[in-house]
């Protein structure tokens, strides 16, 4: 009995919230470096380049341009706690809406054999925001959202000093241990020679 009345009690909490606060719009400006740091963005791109901010894509080859996606992330039934906390706070709303919308373009990126998602920048309902440390995202009642638009690029992307999420680098190798090289002992001091010994002849026998 038990595990039916806890489903119904998420989706009655859930409910009850979405009822009154359904028009909440809260605009907020997350960094791109910490949201990266909190999600599997790095397992979704895999071997994908992610630039953030119009610039990065001067000077390359671009196979798809303006790329639009909406990143939901929404409240779940797990979310629903001992003390009937729903609703996560802003943040977490909004990395689990950014991984989604970066799902969305590394989709995309693959379709075309992209290998770089670049010039990155918030587009919510057609408003640019273009910052290369931050994106924006909406907040309501229940769920966040975050629009981004990109373009999809081929090549090589070079480093630049912005918040950049690349595929790990190809770890080192260990060195090579070198077979211990085993030396003949160092010849010991030469030792003083003793006397070369001295004979006398023997005095003639006597008949």
């Amino acid at each position: 009995m038990t595990r039916f009345v806890l489903p119904l009690i998420a989706t009655a909490a859930l409910t009850a919230l979405a009822t009154p606060a359904h028009a909440r719009n809260v605009r907020l400006m997350e960094s791109v470096p910490d949201t990266i740091r909190v999600t599997r963005t790095h397992d979704i791109l895999g071997t994908l380049d992610l630039r953030f901010g119009g610039d990065t894509a001067r000077g390359l080859t671009i196979v798809k341009r303006d790329v639009v996606v909406d990143g939901v992330g929404a409240t779940k039934a797990a979310d629903v706690g001992d003390d009937n906390a729903v609703r996560p706070a802003d943040h977490e709303l909004c990395a689990r809406a950014f991984e989604d919308a970066i799902t969305k373009l590394a989709f995309t990126a693959r379709g075309v054999r992209g290998t770089a998602i670049v010039g990155v920048i918030s587009n919510y309902k057609g408003t640019l925001f273009d910052d290369p440390g931050h994106f924006e995202c909406h907040a309501g009642a229940l769920k966040a959202v975050v629009t981004l638009r990109a373009q999809i690029a081929t090549g090589t992307v070079a480093p630049i000093g912005v918040p950049v999420a690349s595929p790990p680098a190809t770890p080192d190798q260990p060195p090579v241990t070198q077979p211990p090289v085993i030396s003949p002992p160092a010849a010991a001091p030469d030792a003083p020679q003793p006397p070369t010994p001295t004979f006398q002849p023997l005095p003639p026998r006597s008949n």
